[in-house]
């Protein structure tokens, strides 16, 4: 049973006592992002370092419950970022321990951790919701099943309702505050508290090796300058004889593919190409943009890549995810299509020295490169509009989320960065860039149409791929009719809140 929150009386003293002026910043050492207590760091350091702002406070063993989607076949490292039972050398287990110890202890509050198969929770939360049971307080839900749960009024304004979440901070994800809120308001945020986001990124890694015996140019050099686009993907994985048994013919396992991937390299350099299925208007509301020049300009471009052969699309074959990546690891590909949380699998791999790189540009002239980061394999921050202390679970929020900006983002640069004891630092840049260049569309998440399946598809048929043009155009008038469907219940949220 949770305890009650001792907000309500603060949160009205403190107003009081904000518009007198007699509040000020109650920050200490303890209070900086990642602090880990440690009194000694410069003036200079303390003075540099992002810090929240909130005041000492005991939470009187408030009991913070906490639930996460998982796919048990996936692999239960999807909740690593939230919860961990003790310390064991791993770099992300103890930040995540650590932090959490260290905040329980400091504010006096418990953490209860649940994960539930993503499909039986997201029933689960709409149980609670029309229930009006705030049995989580913080609720993790695969982003691929979370729609309906959000225009059904399930959850909290994250820009209303938490008070002490300072959401202007650097600890709060600006891009994807941006581009997932709608008429002014965020459901479904991200944070420093968590890296499954991260983890569900896109992005290319290459063979070391391959390339060096190639003697292709740097790739680290052309993403620094800009100039790792389409084009120089595609001369790159095509520079080289792969048809190792010299029989014709590229077949996995006794051939080196330029390329290696799946459907999914289509919806990610759909997006890195700069193409989007919605941007947003004046309102903050979605507003159809697929269909433009530059959408079958990248189309083009990805027809040349996906269906040359020394591009291996592993939904063709098939083979399974795991065993796509064994093949990259055992040296079958110079570049191989992946996300985050595959690149930490892959470190602790033998034999299998790899750089990392951003999705492509479609050209130079593109001014950033774009990451997109998975509906399928990510889950952002939610609290149903039924919880009974918001300020409680919005101060624990926004310690969490400061609290992790050094330590936890630190561990994840270090275990994704380290091979073998030695730390990869010109994948350091490249790691910067696609983490501060990452994308998520509306459009995507609210499949607006049923559209988004066929952008995922585009390249699934052996042979030939989707006619975009054609395919868009039959779904057109339902793409229109769900946006006008969408915003209609946007204003009825507007009207209840």
């Amino acid at each position: 049973m949770k305890n009650k929150s001792p907000f309500r009386l603060l949160a009205a003293i403190l107003a009081l006592l904000t518009l007198c002026g007699l509040v000020v910043s109650c920050a200490k050492p303890g209070d900086n992002p990642g602090d880990t207590g440690n009194s000694t760091a410069s003036q200079t350091e303390e003075e540099t370092r992002v810090v929240n702002h909130l005041p000492d406070m005991d939470l009187d063993g408030y009991e913070y419950a906490v639930v996460c989607w998982e796919i048990t076949s996936w692999g239960n490292h999807i909740n690593m970022d939230l919860f961990a039972e003790e310390l064991n050398s791993d770099p992300i287990n103890d930040a995540v321990y650590e932090r959490n110890e260290r905040l329980k202890e400091k504010y006096n509050f418990d953490i209860t951790f649940d994960s539930v198969e993503s499909a039986e929770l997201t029933a689960k939360i709409n149980q609670l919701f029309r229930a009006n049971n705030d049995v989580y307080d913080l609720i993790y839900i695969n982003a691929n099943e979370v729609s309906g749960l959000v225009l059904d009024g399930a959850f909290l304004d994250f820009e209303t309702n938490f008070d002490y979440c300072d959401l202007d901070q650097p600890y709060w994800d600006q891009g994807i505050r941006e581009q997932l809120s709608f008429a002014d308001h965020t459901y479904l945020m991200a944070s420093s508290y968590n890296i499954c986001d991260e983890d569900a990124t896109s992005s290319i890694v290459f063979n070391k090796k391959i390339a060096a015996d190639e003697g292709l140019e740097s790739f680290y050099d052309l993403a620094r300058t800009g100039a790792w686009t389409f084009d120089s993907l595609y001369e790159n994985m095509t520079a080289f004889d792969g048809d190792i048994n010299g029989d014709g013919k590229m077949k996995h396992g006794d051939d080196v593919f330029g390329f290696i991937g799946g459907d999914d390299v289509a919806v990610t350099f759909f997006f890195g190409g700069g193409a989007r299925l919605t941007e947003k208007d004046d309102d903050d509301l979605p507003v159809d943009v697929f269909n433009t020049d530059r959408t079958f300009d990248i189309y083009d471009g990805l027809e040349a890549i996906m269906y040359d052969p020394m591009f291996l699309n592993h939904h063709h074959e098939p083979i399974s995810d795991i065993d796509t990546r064994q093949l990259f690891i055992a040296g079958d590909g110079l570049f191989y299509w992946t996300r985050m949380d595959d690149i930490r699998e892959m470190r602790g791999e033998e034999g299998i020295d790899f750089g990392i790189l951003p999705v492509p540009k479609y050209d130079e002239e593109q001014e950033n490169y774009i990451c997109h980061i998975s509906k399928w394999t990510n889950g952002f921050m939610s609290v149903l509009n039924c919880e009974e202390n918001p300020d409680t679970v919005g101060f624990i929020m926004e310690a969490m989320a400061s609290n992790s900006y050094y330590t936890l983002t630190e561990a994840y640069y270090d275990i994704t960065l380290k091979y073998k004891a030695t730390r990869d630092n010109e994948s350091q840049d490249m790691l910067d860039i696609i983490v501060n260049n990452r994308t998520v569309d509306i459009g995507d998440i609210f499949d607006f149409g049923g559209f988004s399946e066929p952008v995922l598809r585009y390249g699934h048929t052996p042979g030939k791929p989707t006619e975009m043009a054609s395919t868009y155009a039959k779904y057109e008038d339902k793409i229109d009719s769900d946006i006008s469907k969408f915003i209609d219940k946007v204003e009825l949220l507007d009207s209840l809140s």
